[in-house]
């Protein structure tokens, strides 16, 4: 009986009817392929030099490079491929039209990620226009309010609980 095997990526394609992607357990080598595709996926080298826009990221970053390195590189990895994105998208847009981001400011490592505010760095930097923000609170969660990101007994921090629509413009 076939299954889906569960990744983000994969997740993101059962909502959107790829059957294709149910798949035999022995086949998990197929379904995994597509996080690689997807931001974040392609990792990045140990001494990698930071190369974006962000100031609040790059601060970030140094916080959570100096208590794990390796997760500071996933960090970047997604956030690069966010500026790669918000790059080819931007090609293919007309003078005043608009791009709609809705993001989440996660916590890796007890540093809260501004993602909001990152993506407004970067779309700068790409010649897009900041024009607003709107908050709203995640209505029905998958994940815990609260979750032990270090791991350690009785330590417990808010995980995302409301997230953010970010309008950008050309």
């Amino acid at each position: 009986m076939a299954q889906l095997i569960y990744s983000s990526g994969a997740l993101a394609l059962q909502w959107l009817n790829y059957s294709d992607f149910y798949i035999e357990k022995d086949e998990k080598k197929k379904i995994n392929a597509i996080d690689k595709n997807l931001l974040g996926g392609e990792k990045v080298k140990k001494n990698f030099k930071y190369n974006l826009s962000s100031k609040i990221l790059k601060n970030s970053l140094e916080k959570i490079r100096k208590k794990d390195n390796k997760r500071a590189r996933q960090v970047y990895s997604f956030y690069e491929g966010l500026k790669e994105t918000i790059n080819e998208i931007n090609k293919k847009m007309k003078k005043n039209s608009y791009q709609f981001w809705v993001v989440g400011n996660r916590t890796v490592k007890k540093e809260t990620l501004m993602t909001d505010k990152i993506l407004v760095e970067m779309a700068k930097n790409c010649g897009l226009e900041y024009v607003c923000k709107v908050g709203r609170n995640i209505p029905n969660k998958v994940m815990p309010s609260l979750n032990s990101p270090t791991n350690e007994v009785g330590e417990k921090m808010n995980t995302m609980i409301n997230e953010h629509i970010v309008v950008l413009r050309k």
